[in-house]
């Protein structure tokens, strides 16, 4: 496998709280990656750690074989975080020039990306008059500005209703087409597998699977990437009650 990223045992300590333990994970160049588990199993942590946001207690990311440069973040890496910060009260388009500014992208880029996703006609609105869905599209755009090699999406399907869901599955398949690698956290298990090429599933913190999609269903016996999650998440409360009675 060509890998472009690689999680070479990334562990991450808030005082008595372990949010990530040792996480080994390599990302194949040009794959889709669905990152999979409940709430709080370490997902967002994980990318915090790939995008500088948080620094890891242990361990390290690496991009193309060396440690993750902030240059290369601001050059290579796109992000739609679950929650995106935007000024409310600002417009569309002075939100979306401001943070593709700061990465360094031309205005004619920025309205590109509005049109990709359906929200030029509304640049001139501020901010706090759009929807959940149009906020996340809003957040896709800014991410998508520049033709980054690496996507890297926290919950982008929250939100969006069959039409738009089915837009965004569009625009996804047309980067993955262009050659970028996208890492994608999600709970919407039926939006994801038409997307994704592997997965890997996080359960408090530690890696519980990882590989393709038909290597995962063929190791667990199961017809769908839900029910290969359902089936582990399940194998794993198993062992915890075990634990606990012995």
């Amino acid at each position: 496998m060509n890998a472009c990223l690689e999680f070479n045992q990334v562990a991450k300590r808030y005082g008595s709280v372990r949010a990530l333990a040792g996480v080994e994970l390599a990302v194949a160049a040009g794959s889709i990656l669905a990152l999979l588990g409940p709430n709080g199993a370490g997902k967002s942590t994980l990318f915090g750690c790939l995008l500088g946001l948080i620094r890891p207690s242990r361990g390290e990311v690496l991009w193309q074989g060396q440690p993750i440069r902030d240059a290369d973040r601001r050059a290579v890496f796109g992000y739609l975080p679950e929650r995106i910060a935007l000024y409310p009260h600002r417009t569309v388009r002075d939100n979306g020039l401001f943070f593709a500014r700061l990465k360094g992208h031309p205005p004619a880029e920025l309205e590109r990306q509005l049109k990709r996703v359906g929200l030029y006609a509304a640049q001139d609105r501020p901010v706090r008059q759009l929807s959940k869905g149009m906020l996340q599209r809003l957040g896709l755009a800014l991410a998508l500005c520049g033709q980054p090699q690496v996507l890297v999406l926290d919950e982008p399907f929250n939100g969006l209703d069959p039409a738009l869901l089915d837009g965004l599955q569009g625009i996804l398949q047309e980067e993955h087409a262009r050659g970028a690698t996208l890492l994608i956290s999600t709970h919407t298990m039926s939006a994801i597998e038409p997307l994704a090429t592997h997965a890997a599933i996080l359960l408090e913190g530690r890696l519980a699977a990882r590989g393709s999609l038909g290597e995962l269903r063929a190791q667990h016996g199961e017809d769908s990437l839900e029910a290969v999650y359902h089936r582990i998440a399940r194998r794993q409360r198993s062992r915890e009650r075990e634990e606990v009675i012995a």
